[in-house]
């Protein structure tokens, strides 16, 4: 069995290309991605960053993830860089993303760019969400972000959040203690009490006072 944990990083489109923003509003600038085998142990890692296609980089994405114009400016494409990153990952059984939003982005950035690659809907149709994986465990809907989940259960953040292959990593990592169940539950316990649904304490007011009658 072998395991992709991957995770992208987007830049917003700039808005003088109004028509493709229609369709997308953001494109990969980074992937990165850790290989597992069947004892959860990593064999392999993917990175790359990408070439923005629609404009330079917003000020906001170079402050959160420290990705900066000189640092895609030479870049691969987003038709290599992505067909590389399909074929390095041929072999997983499965493929996990934190959350829908990566596999969202790859599926409306591929029709944005008219990309194809005889892997790409391979890919697609082993890709899970970990985070929902991950937050049915604790007994909830919400959606936990990769941070809290890592500190939980009791971990330090590995590297830089918001850096595609670190984010890869500590998704694998989530991922690794939940399957030591006996461990996983003990540590997480006091999360689980805490998101577990609380009693209805609603009553009417025949059951909170009983039978009283008031005279007329």
């Amino acid at each position: 069995m072998i395991y992709v944990f991957v995770d992208f990083e987007m830049n917003m489109i700039d808005s003088e290309y109004k028509k493709e923003k229609k369709i997308c509003k953001s494109e990969i600038i980074e992937i990165g991605a850790v290989k597992l085998d069947e004892d959860y142990n990593e064999i392999d890692s993917f990175k790359s960053y990408v070439k923005p296609a629609y404009g330079t980089m917003a000020s906001r994405i170079i402050k959160l993830t420290g990705i900066t114009d000189d640092m895609v400016e030479d870049a691969p494409s987003y038709a290599f860089a992505m067909g590389s990153f399909i074929e390095w990952c041929a072999d997983a059984d499965v493929i996990y993303a934190w959350s829908e939003n990566d596999l969202r982005q790859l599926r409306k950035e591929a029709r944005l760019k008219e990309y194809t690659h005889p892997g790409l809907e391979s890919i697609i149709s082993r890709w899970k969400d970990f985070q929902k994986e991950y937050a049915k465990l604790i007994g909830t809907s919400r959606r936990i972000s990769l941070s809290d989940a890592v500190f939980y259960l009791g971990e330090n953040f590995q590297g830089a959040e918001h850096d595609a292959l670190w984010d890869a990593r500590n998704t694998a990592e989530v991922f690794k203690l939940s399957k030591d169940e006996e461990n996983f539950f003990r540590i997480m316990a006091p999360v689980i009490d805490v998101y577990k649904p609380k009693k209805n304490l609603t009553y009417s007011l025949s059951e909170a006072f009983g039978d009283i009658h008031l005279d007329e």
